[in-house]
């Protein structure tokens, strides 16, 4: 069963704040980890549940990009949707 990934308006804002920053120095740099991002969150529709709950905060699981980038998202089962 594939779920459906939906991108927060933060989340957008703070890649593009992100890959902004790093393409002053690297643009290639800066694009390739941009696209990284989006890809690894968009695999989310297969088996999201597959990365490590974030113990602090309740129902967040978090996946972590080139060692210093951490994505926080939530699931939420169709059952559960308003």
């Amino acid at each position: 069963m594939d779920f459906k990934v939906i991108f927060r308006e933060t989340f957008i804002e703070d890649l593009k704040r992100i890959v902004s920053s790093i393409a002053v120095h690297n643009p290639d740099a800066a694009q390739k980890l941009g696209e990284m991002i989006i890809e690894t969150s968009e695999s989310l529709s297969f088996f999201p549940e597959r990365h490590p709950k974030v113990r602090q905060r309740p129902g967040i699981r978090r996946f972590v990009v080139k060692k210093y980038f951490k994505v926080f998202y939530r699931t939420q089962h169709e059952s559960s949707r308003p």
